[in-house]
């Protein structure tokens, strides 16, 4: 009967032996996978966060370009803005003399008159941003006034009127807005 114990425990340590030695063989195998695994998944990883911060770069430097491109035409219309009312405070100053001169023909001094037309006609000369077609224009016009002055001609005040008149509106005729 020791025997037959002898051969029960042996069959038994073997038995064990045999399913320790399996569970290692998976443990180990397990682990490998896992390891392979997680090395390959690192891998890959690390590619998508060098694609994902070149893709941020790119995306960094569009914007800053974007952000250049809009600052450029920003200070592009500013700079149009102030040119219309450069032009606008030049056209203005015209404008004054012109009222100011009618003020005079009405009162019948046209030494005065013709002093203010020519005020209006150096500030229409010295007006910065004023298209060469509006300056030529106005100047036409008040070169005019100027010869109906010089014949003290008190219907003169109609074109000094409307020469006023135009200026207030807008665009002189004959001429082009942009």
């Amino acid at each position: 009967m020791a025997n037959e114990e002898r051969e029960e425990r042996g069959g038994l340590v073997k038995a064990v032996r045999s399913i320790v030695i399996w569970v290692v063989v998976v443990l180990v195998t397990a682990s490998a996978g896992f390891g392979a695994g997680y090395f390959f998944r690192d891998k890959e990883a690390k590619e998508l966060g060098q694609l994902s911060s070149q893709e941020k770069e790119e995306m960094a430097a569009k914007i800053s370009s974007l952000e250049i491109q809009i600052l450029e035409a920003q200070k592009s219309q500013l700079e149009r803005a102030l040119a219309r009312a450069k032009l606008k405070a030049g056209l203005n100053e015209v404008l004054d003399s012109l009222i100011e001169a009618l003020a005079e023909v009405e009162q019948r001094n046209f030494g005065r008159a013709t002093q203010k037309i020519e005020a209006a006609k150096g500030a229409i000369t010295g007006a910065p941003n004023t298209p060469d077609a509006v300056r030529q224009a106005v100047t036409a016009k008040l070169d005019e006034i100027l010869a109906g002055l010089k014949n003290l001609d008190v219907k003169i005040r109609e074109k000094i009127a409307s020469l006023a008149k135009d200026l207030e509106q807008g665009p002189v005729p004959g001429t082009k807005s942009k």
